[in-house]
């Protein structure tokens, strides 16, 4: 029996998953890019969640613009970066 591949790290899924969130809502999204999507999703568990959850943020995302004071709140509001010298 082969040994299992290590798992790809958390960071990477969530990437990707992002990186699917946005392919599958550009009008140019092609029958290719679902079937491969379909692949990656059915790959891991993990990429099904990951993609959930990155499809709320997008969800929200869209409110965003029909709240503008929040939007405003959330962009001039971001807590600092650690090293970083404005």
């Amino acid at each position: 029996m082969k040994p299992r591949p290590p798992a790809q790290s958390l960071d990477t899924v969530i990437t990707e998953a992002a990186s699917w969130c946005l392919r599958l809502h550009d009008e140019g999204c092609s029958a290719e890019d679902h079937a491969a999507f379909a692949l990656w999703l059915q790959a891991d568990p993990l990429h099904a969640f990951e993609y959930g959850k990155m499809l709320e943020i997008w969800d929200l995302s869209d409110q965003l613009a029909n709240h503008p004071a929040s939007a405003s709140t959330l962009l001039t509001n971001a807590a600092p970066r650690e090293g970083r010298h404005d």
